[in-house]
């Protein structure tokens, strides 16, 4: 068509992809390599860093407090092994090794609604490796190095 600029219409659309971010998270002396999908509630989260407190078990879950909340968060009621989970109930976050006592088949249940907002690496014996105290599992969460 005379007089019409052509536009390359490849320059108006680009690939959304999600920022991730690396973290790592200590649990009663041992050390995991996480990663957080990019949510305003991870932003938040990461401006905390570096957080220790102290945390406990649940099953083969480790869940421990942090200052966070979030306005309407998506919540869901089924995770996976390896998923990093934010519990508006405590508010926590929860970190799913295995089988949480509501579980009926290897997969853990949670005790009501999360936000799974990342995913945790570690072996099969990991779990059994973290030093419980009598009052809690010391739980350090910093940026990855």
């Amino acid at each position: 068509m005379p007089g019409r600029a052509r536009v390359d219409i490849r320059l108006r659309f680009s690939t959304i992809q999600t920022q991730l971010s690396n973290i790592r998270i200590t649990v009663g002396g041992v050390e995991f390599a996480g990663t957080l999908n990019s949510s305003p509630l991870t932003e938040k989260l990461l401006g905390l860093l570096p957080y220790e407190t102290i945390g406990e078990t649940w099953g083969k879950e480790v869940y421990f407090p942090i200052d966070l909340s979030m306005d309407d968060p998506v919540l869901v009621n089924e995770v996976k092994v390896g998923d990093i989970a934010y519990w508006p109930d405590g508010p926590d976050i929860c970190l799913f090794f295995g089988r949480t006592p509501r579980s009926t088949g290897d997969a853990p249940v949670v005790a009501s609604p999360v936000m799974v907002i990342g995913t945790l690496q570690f072996g099969p014996d990991d779990f059994d490796r973290i030093e419980r105290r009598r009052n809690g599992i010391l739980v350090s969460v910093g940026p990855a190095q």
